[in-house]
């Protein structure tokens, strides 16, 4: 009898959290993908740093103006700790890097062709971006993208890099 409730009780707690994966307020899910040249890439790597992880798709126009418009903050505060990562979740490299070629991305693409990574996010719709403060926490959650989320972003991200 002690058994069962216990099986319950952690049961409820392993489904709690895995519902709650990808919030504002969690732990960042952890994450191993490639990069476009098939090396690996851990998200612990960006340990100590402010993240903001995109996930987007090569057939998504508004994905692309939003990759393009983040080079420039990506430019600006890397060295005040910020990283990019870009997440693609539908294309095979070649494809993958034509698209990055053109916009002129200097920041790290990964790639997600199973999806594991987006499911753990619980990414519903592309663009969705994810802020992590240096605590590896998120801290914000965008879905879609105009010109006016990019100076949100600016302003979210500032106010992290001072923490």
């Amino acid at each position: 009898m002690k058994m069962h409730f216990l099986h319950g009780i952690v049961t409820f707690f392993f489904v709690l959290s895995v519902a709650e994966a990808g919030q504002i307020g969690t732990k960042a899910p952890r994450f191993s993908l490639r990069d476009l040249k098939g090396g690996s890439v851990s998200s612990e790597s960006f340990s100590g740093h402010v993240v903001l992880v995109i996930f987007w798709a090569t057939w998504c126009g508004v994905c692309k103006e939003e990759l393009a418009e983040l080079e420039a903050l990506s430019q600006q505060y890397r060295d005040k700790g910020l990283m990019i990562i870009a997440i693609n979740v539908d294309a095979a490299a070649p494809k993958i890097a034509d698209v990055m070629n053109r916009i002129h991305t200097t920041y790290p693409l990964l790639v997600d062709d199973r999806d594991h990574t987006a499911d753990a996010y619980r990414v519903t719709g592309l663009p969705t971006s994810f802020l992590i403060g240096r605590d590896g926490v998120i801290r914000y959650r965008h879905a879609g993208f105009d010109k006016a989320l990019r100076t949100l972003f600016e302003a979210e991200l500032i106010e992290l890099l001072k923490q």
